[in-house]
This record gives structure tokens, C-alpha cells and sequence, in this order.
């Protein structure tokens, strides 16, 4: 059957009158003038009139039919296609209009945006659809945390779904929302099941290894599917940053940033002089040019100062292309004040190498080579005297024998208060003593030193070896891989064993292979206590030489203090969880999202820790965290929330891809635009024949011009 996508334009074949009319009006009737010589000639004239005569018909053919198949060409007719399940009129039919509302869909090419033009395209299938038929719809985003919807007969409530559909943040899942699909369609009881995706086709969504299951499913339980392609088949340019790397170096002075930029090109062509600005506290910092190569990326680090003592947030942005959403990345960055620790060293040494607070010091402020915001203080059993523990938020006692009693009054009062207090033991310690006088601050009471001596492996007693707890405290959350894999390189020689009873509210932070045991944390009304049960400098094991001994005493400071926050809040991608230790003291939390809505969230118990879980990262952009509407210091202030670089690159997968994966389907693809009418989005539309009208129109006109010079 053929149809017409542009019926009016069939008027214009009316204008193959045109030629007979011109024809009849410049037909003119010869005058006859008799004398006798002209009968020898008749006979000859009557030869040349008959062909005279069907020259012209032939013009008068050609030119007609020129007018005639233009006219049907601009009206762009087309077979309808029956086949494959697409049903009768009369026929109920159960549809799945999936919409793909992943970022990529915001690409906007000097028209509206494709996720526009699906919204436009699934209100004119459901217009389409008949009473029998009944229809549900789906979107691509968040499919694991929605409830699949039933399939509906109200065209009402179904327009006004997708009306109110948004593009989304997140990246493609085609595949997920087939099988979405097929679930609502198993139940269906009309015979002929329809799947409708509406999507631009980039490749990153499809999933290739569902197909080797999902290929029976769709088979076994849909009729047809039919895709449209909102890119018209067009290839998708796209320019994007797709990572960036702030640093903060601090100095008693000031605070010097630098933020690593990487933008990819995603285009067929060399990008030549692309502005990058970098943006912090709305402020412009820092700006530079990229020129890349055809599908490559480059890296550039821009320089600029940070204010000292307080949180930034800010952004880096590029100029604007076809997809908008990933020119811009955001970061958050704590520029805290600094710690101050004082460090009793209770074995002091002439050589300081020796000395029992020499590592802890290096570790916590390293000095040029990396900038601490802890300041460390070291003084003897001696000088202890003339220190007061209120001006310092932490204090160590490195193997201290003994302590003045009224400094241990004052220890247990500064703890009590909010400070916090670090024991590490030697050669010094006396358990009975230790147990006597800081038995309300120790985590559990000593019992027994053991010396590990050899490190023979055919030797009983080897040296032991570190591991974290499961789950992994919020104090050893910094720790990279490597470093988490390096704790069971350390060897211990000596250590002390505890009683396995608690003193009071304890956590474990790391243990001895043995199980025992090694790094104790317990929260004392306002303040916090830890016991490491080995030495801190190399009397007892090696682990002050370890890659990871600095960044975990400088993190077990700042969470003992109340500033866990990193440096460098690490993104957290769109649509993707936020997760954050849950203190004690705290009930509940409040996020506020870029665009000003607030959620109140409660602690959850998860792999038996308390912790405060978002899942409403919806949008990119800065996320604000108070508790009680205030900041709170155990607890980043922003975070900044990225999309997914992985959507970015706008590669397509072809039509014929596509048919070898649901091979044995029945497929129809669409990459005409919306415009183009209703028969082609419901998949009618089996070939078009107006290119090949127009073809013959130039044939008809190449033919013409060549009889008429005859």
C-alpha cells in the first residue's frame, strides 16, 4: 500500500494541464494558399505533419509527466509495511514505549534536544494507538530503584507521563530497560506485543553479552520492535572534560592549588585553540587554550592560590558544543587550620634517629617535601610540666614509664572535654602501671608483652603482620590500594597483648595476623582515646618506614579531632551513591542538593557500621552537608557531583549491529525525523519512493531537453 507523508503537495499534479493547455493555445491553423505548382509537393508535406505531429505529442508527454512526478516526489510517498507484527486496525495490540533519558539525549544540534524529540515522538504513537490497545512507559535512568509501571489504556495519564519527563544524568541502559519491558509484556494478554525504543543509539548503552540470553527472551515474547533514531543516523560531535585532579600544597604562609584538566575530543577533526576557565568561589582563577587531536584528549595543570583556614568549592568549564552537560566538571577542596599535637617522647635519644618520637614527627609534618596541617610539638617526661594539654587538640604518649599525677588528672580532663590522646607503648611501659593510672582512658587493659625474635620462616614464632578490620575504619579510608596492601608487609617483633574485654565503647582499627588486637580507638564522653600496642618508632617493628605510615597517622589525627574531611572531596558520579561514617553523637544529616532542595537522612547500619547513605545525587553540581542546618567538623562541608565521562563519546552502533544481535526478531529502524508523520514512528514505513521519483523527474527532463532541439 502506498502512502503519502506530504498528501497536499499532490495537487501539484493538477500542473500536468499546464503543457496541454500551453499546447491547445499555440496550436495555430495553417493558411492555405492554392497555385498550381504546389500539388507536386502534397504528398511530401503530409509525410513531415505526421512526424511534426508525434514530436509533439512526446513533448506534450514528457513535460506533463515532469510535472506530474515532481508533484509526487515533494509529497514523499511510501510503502507501508504490514509485516512483522505490526496488526490490523481491529486488532488490540500491549506496547512498551522505552525512552531514553540519559544526558546524551540533551544533544541539541541547532534544534530542539533529541530527548525532546522522543517526548514528541512517544505522544504521537500513543495518539495513534487505538482503545483496545494498552501501553506502558519506560525510562531509561534508575531502572533498579523503579517499580515497573502496569500497561495502562488511559492515554491521558500516559501523555501526561511523558510530559513531565526530564532528561536525566545518567549514562545509557538500553539493554536493563528491555528486560523491563519484557517483564510488563509477559503478562500482557493481547496477542500482538510491541516494543517501541526511542534513543539516539550510542553505542556505550548496549550491552553486547545480554543479547546472548535476552535474544530467546525477545523472541519468545515480543512481537516486534521497533526503534526510532533520534540522531536521524547523523554522527555525534562531542568535546568533553572527562577528568579533573585538583592538589593543595600548604605552607605556613599560604595555600598554593593545582587542578589537572583533561579534555577529550570526541570529533572527526583537530579542535584548535579550545578555551578552558577554571572557577573558584564563582571567581575566575585560571584559564588556558587545548588543541587536540582527532579522538584523542590532552592534559594541562593550571595554578592558582587558595585562601588558608577555609572549604572551596569551584569549576572547570569549556566552551559550549552540542552537549552542554559534561563542558563543566565541579570539585570541593578543605583548606583546614592547622592541628596542633604535642608528642611526649618518653625515650629520648642523643642521635635523634633513635629517638622515640623521631617518625611520628616526620610523618606528621614532613616538611618541604609535603606540607602538613598538623603541628607537631615535641617535649620529654621532664618538660611536660610546662605544657598545657587545652592548647593542643591531640597529644601522643610515645613509650612514657611514668606521668606526674596532676598531668594525669589534667589528661583525663582534656579528654573528657573533646581532646583526644594517642598511647604508644616500648620498653618503658609497665602494664600494672598503665592499667592503674590511664585505665579510664585505655581501650582495654594491658596484659603481657611477647617477643616475636625470628624471622626464619622455619622459626614457630615469625614476626607478626597488620590487617584492617572488617569494615574498614573511617580512619584508613584515605589509604590507596597499594598502601592497604602493603599493611601485611610490616613485621612486628614485639608487641602487647590486651585483656579481650572492652573498657568502654571501643572499635578495632587494625589487627595482628594473629588476630590480636594492634590499633584500639575508644570514645570517651567528648573525646577519643587510641591504643597502638606495638612501639611508633623501629625498637619493635619497621612500620614507621612503611609507605603508609604517614598518611595514616596524619588521617588518625584528623579523625580523632573531629576533621576527617579529606583535603580533596573525591567526586561522587550522578545517579550514584553518597556514603559518610555516622559519629555517635549524630541523628541525622541534611543534604542540600545544587538546586536547593533538602534531604534529611537518617543512619543506616551497613556491613555493621553506622553510616549516612544519599541516593538523591540526581543532578551535577555542589552538595552542601549540615547537620542541624550548621556545618559540622567531622563531616565534609560540600561535595561535588559529576556525570559519567563514558556518555560522552557519542559512538553509534549501527543499524546492522543492531539486526545481527536480535537476530531472528522483528526489527524495524527508523532514523527519519519526527515530522515525517505518524506511520513512520509506529514502523509502517517500509521503503520510500520519492527519491526515485525525483530520479526519474530528471530523467524525464534530460529527455525532454533532448527532443526539443530536434
Amino acid at each position: 500500500m502506498i502512502s503519502f507523508l506530504n498528501p497536499l503537495l499532490l495537487f501539484g499534479v493538477l500542473g500536468a494541464v499546464i503543457p496541454v493547455i500551453i499546447h491547445l493555445i499555440n496550436k495555430k491553423k495553417a493558411i492555405s494558399h492554392k497555385f498550381a505548382a504546389i500539388d507536386f509537393i502534397l504528398q511530401t508535406n503530409k509525410r513531415i505533419s505526421v512526424k511534426f505531429k508525434l514530436r509533439q505529442l512526446i513533448l506534450l508527454i514528457l513535460r506533463a509527466s515532469l510535472l506530474a512526478f515532481l508533484a509526487m516526489a515533494l509529497a514523499r510517498p511510501f510503502v507501508k509495511n504490514f509485516i512483522g507484527g505490526t496488526p490490523e486496525k481491529d486488532v488490540p495490540t500491549s506496547n512498551v514505549i522505552i525512552v531514553d533519558d540519559s544526558y546524551s539525549m540533551q544533544y541539541s544540534d541547532n534544534h530542539e534536544s533529541f530527548f525532546m524529540s522522543a517526548k514528541t515522538a512517544a505522544m504521537e504513537i500513543i495518539n495513534n494507538l487505538t482503545k483496545n490497545d494498552d501501553t506502558a512507559v519506560i525510562t531509561c535512568s534508575s531502572l533498579g530503584s523503579q517499580v515497573l509501571p502496569e500497561l495502562d489504556y488511559d492515554k491521558k495519564n500516559l501523555l501526561n507521563f511523558i510530559e513531565q519527563a526530564q532528561p536525566g544524568f545518567a549514562t545509557t541502559h538500553i539493554t536493563p530497560a528491555l528486560d523491563a519491558a519484557i517483564e510488563v509484556l509477559t503478562s500482557a494478554k493481547a496477542s500482538i506485543k510491541r516494543i517501541f525504543l526511542l534513543t539516539d543509539l550510542t553505542r556505550n548503552g548496549w550491552d553486547i553479552d545480554w543479547f546472548k540470553s535476552g535474544n530467546e527472551k525477545l523472541r519468545s515474547h515480543v512481537s516486534n520492535i521497533h526503534i526510532i533514531d533520534l540522531s536521524e543516523g547523523r554522527e555525534l560531535k562531542n568535546i568533553a572534560i572527562t577528568h579533573i585532579e585538583p592538589q593543595i600544597n600548604v605552607s605556613e604562609r599560604s595555600a598554593e592549588s593545582t587542578i589537572k584538566v583533561i579534555v577529550s575530543n570526541f570529533t572527526p577533526t583537530r579542535i584548535k585553540n579550545l578555551l578552558a576557565q577554571v572557577f573558584l568561589d564563582q571567581k575566575k582563577v585560571a584559564q588556558g587554550f587545548f588543541n587536540i587531536d582527532t579522538n584523542a584528549s590532552e592534559t594541562k595543570e593550571f595554578y592558582f592560590s587558595v585562601e588558608k583556614g577555609k572549604g572551596h568549592t569551584g569549576w572547570v568549564e569549556i566552551s559550549e558544543d552540542s552537549l552542554n552537560v559534561d563542558n563543566k566538571r565541579y570539585f570541593a577542596m578543605n583548606t583546614s587550620n592547622k592541628l596542633d599535637a604535642l608528642l611526649i617522647d618518653g625515650d629520648p635519644k642523643t642521635n635523634i634517629y633513635e629517638s622515640e618520637t623521631f617518625y611520628l614527627e616526620k610523618a606528621l609534618n614532613p616538611g618541604r617535601e609535603h606540607a602538613s596541617s598538623i603541628k607537631p610539638t615535641i617535649c620529654s617526661i621532664h618538660e611536660v610540666k610546662n605544657f598545657d594539654f587545652a592548647n593542643f587538640d591531640i597529644v601522643f604518649l610515645c613509650n612514657v614509664e611514668t606521668l606526674p599525677l596532676e598531668k594525669i588528672h589534667e589528661l583525663d580532663k582534656f579528654v573528657k572535654e573533646g581532646g583526644s590522646v594517642i598511647f604508644s607503648l616500648g620498653n618503658k611501659v609497665d602494664s600494672n602501671y598503665y592499667n592503674n593510672s590511664f585505665g579510664t582512658l585505655l581501650p582495654h587493659r594491658l596484659h603481657t608483652a611477647r617477643t616475636f625474635s625470628s624471622d626464619s620462616p622455619l622459626s614457630e614464632e615469625q614476626p607478626l603482620h597488620l590487617k584492617a578490620t572488617e569494615p574498614i575504619h573511617p580512619a584508613l579510608r584515605i589509604l590507596s590500594e597499594t598502601n592497604m596492601s602493603t599493611l601485611s608487609s610490616v613485621k612486628f617483633y614485639r608487641v602487647f597483648y590486651v585483656d579481650p574485654a572492652p573498657l568502654g565503647n571501643c572499635k578495632t582499627i587494625l589487627s595482628f595476623s594473629d588476630d590480636t588486637p594492634a590499633l584500639i580507638e575508644r570514645q570517651v564522653d567528648r573525646g577519643r582515646c587510641v591504643l597502638f600496642t606495638s612501639s611508633i618508632d623501629r625498637d619493635w617493628t619497621d612500620m614507621p618506614v612503611k609507605p603508609f605510615f604517614l598518611p595514616l597517622m596524619q588521617q588518625l589525627c584528623r579523625f580523632l579531632t573531629g576533621n576527617i574531611a579529606e583535603e580533596i572531596q573525591s567526586e561522587t558520579l550522578a545517579m550514584h551513591e553518597w556514603q559518610s561514617p555516622c559519629p555517635e553523637d549524630i541523628n541525622s544529616l541534611e543534604i542540600t542538593n545544587p538546586e536547593g532542595t533538602k534531604t534529611v537522612l537518617q543512619p543506616q547500619v551497613i556491613n555493621n557500621e553506622k553510616s549516612f547513605l544519599c541516593n538523591e545525587t540526581n543532578f551535577p553540581g555542589i552538595y552542601t552537608v549540615t547537620v542541624d542546618g550548621k556545618p559540622h567538623p567531622q563531616f565534609t562541608q560540600k561535595f561535588p557531583v559529576n556525570v559519567e565521562t563514558t556518555e560522552s563519546n557519542l559512538d553509534k552502533i549501527s543499524q546492522k549491529e543492531l539486526a545481527a544481535l536480535m537476530g531472528g526478531t522483528n526489527l524495524t529502524i527508523t532514523t527519519s525525523p519526527v515530522s515525517e508523520g505518524s506511520e513512520v514512528l509506529m514502523g509502517e514505513a517500509k521503503k520510500t519512493l520519492w527519491g526515485t521519483l525525483l530520479f526519474l523527474t530528471i530523467c524525464i527532463l534530460f529527455v525532454e531537453s533532448f527532443v526539443s532541439r530536434k
